[in-house]
């Protein structure tokens, strides 16, 4: 072991045995692929820092993240400390570094040995279900607004023959002015969704708010013990709570793997049978037009946007929809962009639907897929669907 860099990495605190087992446990479901190192680089005094292929992604989707990886690194071989490098429990050379984020904290893996510093795995970082946040969610579900059930969600679309805007976290997010994956943020995007928001439902109109701590949309134990809805209004709520103004709102699970756990498909199908319907949907993205879900469908047509940062162009995607005669349903697939458009044609005299991940999630129901994020954003094997 090269004295210098354990000795840069000697006398820090460590992490809880809970966080411990639980960084193991991941650890472990790892296999010798995840771990392929996928770039060295020389990080100071002779020490080199390897990247796995766990982290490679995570670290292309933003570059500067490796930038503030090793400057941290390079800081903590240089005697300068800032407290988010803890080693793990009963461990010599199995460390973790946070890096902290408005919603999404995360925890860094890596282990030292010899000159090398290695990352393995990025995480969740593990937070503890202490009484204070307990008690936290207490008060954040008293005032949290009445949410529609997936059920009278389907059956006040139904009723109406209404449209639907939905917000999930990243419409949410948007709201808030942080970029998402596949769609950065900016001060129109975030006006817009701010002002469906506030429109509120009623006879034309569906709004939808998530869940406070959805049963099927969720991730239990996503950060430590915490789902992943308890860890986004544990962050978030006091920035979005003055956004929710109304006495109620739709269900967001109309479109998650919820709405087909709590009613019958052909109860579903109901909204769109025997109707003319336009899809707009990401070209080459995610959206699938199963026959198990539209196969009661009257006849479609698609109109394609992009599948990553639709809203750029905006006014382009609006226009091709407005050309449509207005006994059409349209069914909408699109991000946050799907959440303005759904709004815009409504208030033209169209009944639009965002309608979601609704095939992935139906996949993801019958265990096809682990979750619909798990499927890229831009597919090359994606289906082009023609008009039927």
């Amino acid at each position: 072991m090269n004295t210098y860099l354990e000795l840069a990495f000697s006398n820090l605190n460590e992490c809880s045995i809970e966080e411990s087992d639980f960084i193991h446990e991941v650890l472990s479901k790892l296999n010798n692929d995840d771990l392929t190192i996928v770039e060295q680089i020389i990080l100071c005094d002779g020490v080199k820092v390897e990247f796995s292929k766990t982290i490679l992604d995570w670290i292309q989707k933003n570059p500067i993240r490796k930038k503030i990886i090793n400057d941290i690194l390079k800081d903590q071989l240089h005697g300068i400390k800032k407290n988010v490098i803890m080693k793990l429990k009963n461990e010599k050379n199995l460390f973790r570094l946070e890096l902290e984020d408005v919603i999404y904290s995360s925890v860094i893996i890596f282990s030292i040995n010899t000159d090398t510093i290695q990352i393995h795995k990025r995480m969740n970082i593990f937070t503890h279900r202490t009484t204070k946040i307990s008690d936290r969610f207490s008060q954040i579900k008293s005032t949290y607004p009445k949410i529609l059930s997936t059920t009278e969600s389907l059956n006040f679309i139904l009723t109406n023959r209404c449209s639907i805007s939905r917000f999930g976290d990243g419409e949410l997010n948007l709201c808030f002015g942080l970029d998402i994956g596949f769609q950065k943020a900016s001060t129109e995007l975030k006006n817009r969704l701010c002002e469906v928001l506030n429109r509120g439902s009623d006879g034309k109109i569906l709004i939808t708010l998530p869940e406070f701590n959805s049963q099927y949309n969720n991730i239990i134990n996503c950060y430590g013990e915490l789902s992943f809805w308890e860890n986004y209004w544990l962050r978030m709520y006091d920035n979005l709570k003055g956004f929710f103004t109304h006495s109620f709102y739709g269900n967001t699970d109309i479109s998650r793997n919820s709405v087909f756990f709590e009613n019958n498909l052909e109860d579903i199908k109901k909204i769109w049978d025997q109707r003319d319907v336009v899809f707009v949907i990401g070209k080459n993205g995610r959206f699938e037009i199963k026959p198990e879900l539209f196969n009661n469908i009257n006849k479609f047509k698609s109109i394609y946007v992009p599948p990553v940062n639709a809203f750029d162009i905006y006014p382009q995607i609006l226009e091709s929809c407005l050309k449509v005669k207005k006994d059409k349903l349209f069914l909408i697939s699109a991000g946050p962009t799907a959440t303005v458009l759904a709004y815009d044609l409504m208030n033209y005299g169209y009944q639009a639907l965002d309608i979601g991940h609704l095939p992935n999630c139906y996949d993801q129901y019958l265990g096809i897929i682990k979750y619909p994020e798990s499927i890229p954003h831009v597919r090359p094997d994606a289906v082009y669907y023609e008009e039927k």
